[in-house]
């Protein structure tokens, strides 16, 4: 009896170790086929960024480019207040384009100094003026020559707007034509090329990281780089663009001060930083939000709430303009500051170190 007894033990012991031993295989499978899937993810992060994201934002700004040229050619053969009102819209429309891919500001645009030589602000008007007075050509070759403040988006607008806001059609004259045509075609010719090395070579570049990306050597590496270029914008928006005309309590330096677009120009370059984290633009692709919700779903949650309330705080400020609400709103203004604060806060000292660590 007692030796049936010890043999049905045995038995049982056996059984057990048996299935152990298949629930632990079974496990350390599952294990396997969620890093390969998560792996996957992250492959298919950065092609979607490179693409989705990158390249598309740069085809979407040089087409908007040559609208705004179409738009500055009719206008200079047609002067009348339907073609100028045409080239402030096209403007703008390029213009949020152009801000939102402040975002990821680095690559080609970064390396060939394409970024101050549109966007250079704040833009002294006299220096303007003493160049439409004098006699020097304004060809588009002699403009890609000029300084910095003296080409791109902001002399555009203020031949458009003037420096009130409130240009006069019939107060334009040939020389401000031809400098405003000379300016849309070295704008569209800068477009051109940042599109270009990105479609023909860069995104790939992005989209190969650690796999033979001379670029960028590891996953890692790409990663950061984006959490960087994200961060930085927000630093910029709130360190240099608000703070710097807020502490001054100068309208003056204000960024788009002729078109009143400043704060247009705010809520664009930090829906940026979510455009890049979903992975989309014109169309939705992965982004390092699906990496999140696989691994870290609470920061994930922190990020997005710390990005709604930077928005928030930049909307409360309207309908008043930038320039108007340094000197009437200056607690909406320190608020919205803080809440681009926090959420850059959260980028540099949460999602930075947790992706170092994902991708180590």
């Amino acid at each position: 009896m007692e030796a049936s007894m010890s043999k049905q033990f045995a038995k049982k012991i056996i059984i057990s170790s048996i299935l152990i031993v298949i629930a632990s295989a079974c496990k350390k499978n599952d294990n396997t086929n969620q890093d390969a899937t998560i792996n996957e993810l992250k492959k298919t992060i950065l092609s979607d960024i490179a693409t989705k994201v990158c390249s598309a934002s740069y085809e979407d700004m040089y087409t908007k480019a040559e609208k705004l040229r179409m738009a500055v050619n009719a206008f200079s053969a047609t002067t009348t207040n339907e073609n100028l009102n045409a080239c402030k819209n096209a403007w703008k429309d390029l213009r949020s384009t152009w801000e939102r891919s402040e975002a990821w500001l680095f690559g080609p645009i970064k390396a060939n100094a394409i970024d101050p030589r549109i966007d250079t602000w704040p833009v002294n008007f006299k220096d303007l003026d003493g160049l439409l007075q004098n006699n020097d050509p304004l060809t588009e070759a002699h403009v890609d020559n000029l300084d910095l403040a003296l080409k791109g988006f902001h002399p555009i607008e203020y031949i458009l707007w003037g420096i009130d806001g409130n240009k006069s059609v019939f107060s334009l004259t040939g020389r401000e034509k031809e400098y405003l045509i000379s300016l849309t075609q070295n704008l569209v010719k800068l477009s051109k090329e940042v599109r270009d090395t990105w479609s023909n070579g860069y995104s790939q570049e992005l989209a190969s990281a650690g796999n033979g990306s001379n670029k960028f050597p590891t996953m890692q590496s790409a990663y950061l780089q984006i959490v960087d270029a994200m961060s930085s914008i927000c630093e910029e928006v709130a360190g240099k663009k608000i703070k710097r005309p807020f502490d001054l309590q100068d309208p003056t330096q204000e960024e788009s001060a002729f078109s009143k677009n400043s704060m247009t120009d705010f809520i664009n370059n930090i829906q940026g930083v979510m455009d890049i984290y979903q992975g989309k633009f014109l169309e939705d692709g992965k982004g390092i939000e699906d990496l999140m919700n696989q691994t870290n779903r609470s920061l994930d949650a922190e990020i997005k709430s710390k990005h709604t309330a930077a928005i928030f705080a930049l909307q409360a400020i309207y309908p008043k303009s930038f320039g108007d609400a340094i000197m009437t709103d200056q607690s909406k203004l320190q608020h919205a500051i803080d809440k681009i604060d926090d959420l850059q806060r959260v980028l540099d000292e949460k999602l930075r170190p947790f992706l170092q660590q994902q991708l180590n």
